[in-house]
């Protein structure tokens, strides 16, 4: 098999860089045949992702974040290849969806050798997404995360969040959910792929990655002490039992609103902010590598 490895030196403030000589060590000792490909600018993912492509890897492994994953994961939608995923991001959120321990060699073991299985891919406004995206206060924090370049995982979140409570305000939108559509002034919506956004904050809890459904969080307006109540509950997903918040599940949504809406799609900022947002399901799958189920 070929491998191809990209990396991102900048995910993670460093962390995918220094992960790195202990990958190699691991790939040296296991004899893997791999080609290797570094990201230098925003983009590159996607322009060596259709490379990788074009010259019929059988694999890409990306060591970097849900950004750089988004980039390579478009690029190889309708492809028979298969996507694997390190932790090399500061909040690694989709990293967390595909069934790993947690430990490195673990990770590097089902990025290389796991089975590939079939995901959903999200579609807003005509780019794909494999995570979450999120609306109003939730992309105001994936903002300031992206531009703090020294912090990285929770801590990284967590010092956004204070800077985004300063400036809380609420947003009002129409939503549509298959048809039902609902107005509302809200602090946040979430439409989720997977269960984890925001390195860790598990706002849509019941998510599954291949169930055809976006998990859809909507938090309406609170005030700002009241923020502060909900953020520890949604580390382990229980905020879905409070005051204000609902879970939706739906195949199509669309969001509009008459101000500019602040969006992040995988953890990174969506520009220009758009009024009308409309999510769907890519007709075609996405394979990632997964942990083996018979090897626990």
């Amino acid at each position: 098999m070929r491998y191809a490895v990209i990396l991102n030196p900048v995910s993670g403030g460093g962390k995918a860089l220094n992960i790195l000589p202990r990958l190699y060590r691991w790939i040296s000792k296991n004899g893997i045949d791999f080609e290797f490909f570094c990201t230098t600018s925003p983009g590159d993912g996607y322009r060596q992702g259709r490379y990788i492509r074009r010259e019929r890897f059988d694999r890409a492994v990306v060591l970097g974040g849900d950004g750089t994953i988004n980039e390579v994961g478009s690029a190889l939608l309708g492809s028979d290849m298969v996507l694997g995923v390190l932790p090399g991001g500061k909040g690694n959120d989709f990293f967390k969806m595909i069934g790993t321990n947690g430990r490195l060699d673990s990770a590097f073991h089902t990025a290389f050798f796991g089975a590939p299985h079939e995901i959903d891919v999200g579609i807003i406004n005509k780019k794909p997404f494999f995570n979450s995206v999120g609306v109003g206060f939730d992309a105001e924090v994936a903002e300031i995360v992206v531009k703090n370049e020294k912090a990285s995982g929770m801590w990284a979140y967590l010092l956004a969040v204070f800077k985004a409570w300063r400036n809380l305000h609420p947003v009002t939108i129409e939503i549509d959910l298959d048809g039902v559509i609902l107005r509302r002034d809200i602090t946040l919506v979430c439409i989720g792929n997977g269960r984890s956004s925001g390195g860790g904050f598990y706002l849509t809890p019941s998510a599954r990655i291949d169930d055809g459904l976006f998990d859809v969080c909507v938090i309406q307006e609170l005030s700002r002490g009241k923020i502060f109540r909900y953020l520890p509950r949604t580390l382990n997903g229980s905020h879905i039992r409070l005051d204000d918040t609902a879970i939706y599940r739906s195949k199509k949504v669309t969001i509009k609103s008459k101000s500019k809406l602040p969006v992040h799609v995988d953890g990174e900022p969506l520009e220009p902010s758009p009024r009308v947002i409309e999510f769907k399901f890519n007709e075609e799958k996405i394979l990632v590598a997964m942990e083996n189920k018979d090897e626990k």
